[in-house]
């Protein structure tokens, strides 16, 4: 502010000075001028007057003004230029955000950079997968700004993530770089925040490694699907191009003939418009849509509804994966009427009580019928209604009575309410999962200018004829190249059915605890660890998913890690975590240009944990490397 204040005063001296030498100039215009060479000299009577006087108190005045000014300038200029830089980091900061905005990076980093996926086509299979793209709003506790830097500029080969800088061959010069740099410190989590995201991450990790067989059937049903749909192309072809052209006359057309609500869309082809869109939801559709009602008797509807999915398997492979989960809820929904409740609703009551049990609530025994469940639930009301009352009673009596309507059959066909409700959901995720995206029925009214959604009828036409045209591009290109679509897809297929028998994203929990000498619990830890933290560049085919998952630390983006590579490149652990070399390498990261471990060169490319993961997770992780053991199937000889 001081500075602000001096540069306004010397700005307005300045001004003034100059209004002084202007009217001193225009006083003294006279006649015709006097050359200062020829003229003669003022004489010291007329010097030696007021005149010098007032020259030298202005002179005095003047310095005075620089003597005071210049030092407060001067004060107040570390504070001027701080401004400066704070003001060029904020626009630095807006450019950045514009361009991640426009480039769409969060589209596949995840909402606000906290991690997504990308499609991608998988190099061994050709498949494409759902490749898990890493978060950014944490990135900085793992690399610093350089390395971010150069992600940014050179991408990351063989994954989705392409090169944004220009030497890597990307659309962004360097300032550009740095600008989206700078934005991404802006959306770091919290340090306790990175340290707490840690736990989840593993319990995924385990989650994922659990679900692993069930994740690669769903995998090679999805495979099958899309070779199923390679093979359908031709004959929706015929289908889909005459209604195809039909919509577009219509919609060329529609500007003539009775127009009732005045939206530019003829009433005629409206309903013309609104039929065609009934025939090619029709042709693309197993089933229609279903609500069983738990009021009125279902068990005939849903006879028809699995008769027709067990029709429509050959044709939709994936159809199988929803069958297979109607049944289990009719297996778990079946109303005996001398129970009165569902297999499904006695076990989680069963639950229930056991959970009152422990809590201290006076229960009746095993819950076995309507009955018992109806005593549950009055014990536990009393309990949450006592003049000491148990906090958990009111919680668990209302889980329990949300149970038995789950459980109950009030319409006496045989199956629960919570089955019927089920079956409802698997019916319409069925029909949404085997119908083309981009088809939707319209029902377009005369009398309704915007009669979907509040839109008007005109965008709604246009979106309906150019989406069944595209379908007509797609299907098409697809019957077309038919045979070499097959040949590829097939062998992805191959690859994911050979993917199930291998196995080879397993781990034996029992044989890495035996390899790194620890407990069970200890080396679900360590592998959930590797997993969420070290698996993206030292596992292949992790990114892309589990049925894409090499043996653990086989390598990928960063070195293999299996068969005790660690041993060769740090050596034996030691007593102090200070002089181990692998810790203290997991703890800092690969540094550009410096030398680590026994035999390494750094890149930079390695980054560091120290600031993610505990010094005990970090001493865990090393222990498990050092197994030679990453998978638990065996450990082998490695050089000393």
């Amino acid at each position: 502010m001081t500075a602000n204040i001096i540069t306004v005063l010397a700005v307005v001296a300045g001004i003034a000075w100059l209004g002084i030498l202007f009217v001193s100039a225009i006083r003294n215009r006279g006649g015709e001028e006097i050359a200062p060479n020829v003229k003669p000299g003022v004489t010291d009577e007329v010097i030696e007057t007021r005149r010098l006087e007032n020259g030298q108190k202005a002179a005095i005045v003047f310095s005075a003004f620089l003597a005071i000014s210049l030092p407060l300038y001067f004060l107040g200029e570390p504070a001027r230029q701080e401004g400066f830089v704070d003001e060029f980091s904020e626009a630095s900061i807006t450019r950045g955000e514009h361009i991640v905005a426009e480039f769409a990076c969060f589209n596949c980093h995840g909402p606000d950079g906290s991690g997504g996926v990308a499609n991608y086509v998988e190099k061994r299979s050709g498949v494409t997968v759902s490749w898990v793209a890493p978060s950014l709003n944490d990135i900085f506790f793992r690399y610093d700004e350089d390395e971010v830097n150069f992600w940014v500029t050179y991408g990351r080969g063989n994954t989705p993530m392409p090169p944004w800088g220009l030497p890597g061959g990307g659309p962004l010069n360097d300032e550009q770089v740095v600008d989206v740099v700078n934005y991404l410190r802006t959306i770091q989590v919290s340090q306790p925040q990175n340290l707490a995201d840690i736990e989840p991450g593993i319990e995924n990790a385990l989650a994922t490694l659990a679900d692993a067989d069930a994740t690669v059937e769903a995998e090679i049903l999805n495979q099958r699907q899309v070779v199923a749909q390679i093979m359908a192309a031709p004959a929706d072809a015929e289908i889909v191009v005459p209604l195809a052209e039909r919509a577009r006359l219509v919609l060329d057309d529609a500007g003539s003939g009775l127009d009732t609500d005045a939206d530019g869309i003829s009433d005629a082809a409206e309903s013309e418009l609104s039929a065609i869109s009934q025939e090619a939801v029709d042709a693309f559709s197993i089933l229609e849509s279903v609500a069983l009602d738990p009021a009125t008797p279902d068990a005939d509807l849903v006879e028809q509804v699995i008769a027709a999915l067990e029709a429509a398997v050959d044709t939709d492979p994936i159809v199988s994966l929803y069958l297979a989960a109607i049944e289990t809820a009719l297996e778990q929904g079946q109303v005996d009427p001398d129970v009165g409740l569902s297999p499904g609703a006695l076990a989680g009551l069963e639950e229930i009580r056991a959970a009152a049990v422990d809590a201290g609530v006076d229960v009746p025994g095993s819950v076995g019928d309507l009955a018992d469940a109806e005593a549950l639930v009055a014990a536990l009301e009393e309990a949450g209604e006592a003049e000491e009352p148990i906090e958990a009673a009111a919680g668990l009596a209302g889980e329990a009575a949300a149970a038995i309507e789950d459980g109950s059959d009030p319409d006496g066909d045989g199956i629960s309410t919570g089955a019927e409700a089920a079956i409802s959901n698997q019916v319409a995720a069925v029909i949404e999962a085997t119908t083309p995206s981009n088809l939707t029925l319209i029902a377009l009214d005369p009398t309704n200018p915007a009669s979907v959604g509040g839109e008007p009828d005109a965008t709604t036409a246009g979106r309906f004829v150019g989406n069944l045209e595209s379908m007509v591009t797609t299907i098409t290109v697809t019957a077309d190249n038919q045979a070499a679509l097959l040949a590829n897809e097939n062998e992805g297929l191959d690859f994911l059915i050979a993917a199930l028998e291998a196995k080879a994203y397993a781990i034996d929990f029992e044989g890495v605890a035996e390899a790194m000498g620890s407990s069970v619990e200890e080396a679900e830890r360590a592998v959930g660890l590797f997993n969420s933290t070290c698996a993206r560049c030292h596992t292949a085919g992790y990114s892309a998913g589990v049925p894409f998952t090499q043996e653990a630390g086989s390598g990928g983006f960063g070195p293999a890690l299996w068969d005790g590579r660690p041993l060769v490149q740090f050596g034996e652990a030691t007593e102090n975590p200070d002089d181990d070399l692998l810790i203290q390498f997991i703890i800092r990261g690969s540094e550009a240009q410096l030398p680590y471990g026994l035999n390494g060169f750094g890149s930079g490319r390695m980054p560091a944990f120290g600031p993610s993961l505990s010094a005990e997770d970090i001493a865990l992780l090393a222990r498990y490397l050092r197994s030679g053991n990453l998978d638990g199937g065996g450990v082998t000889d490695v050089l000393p």
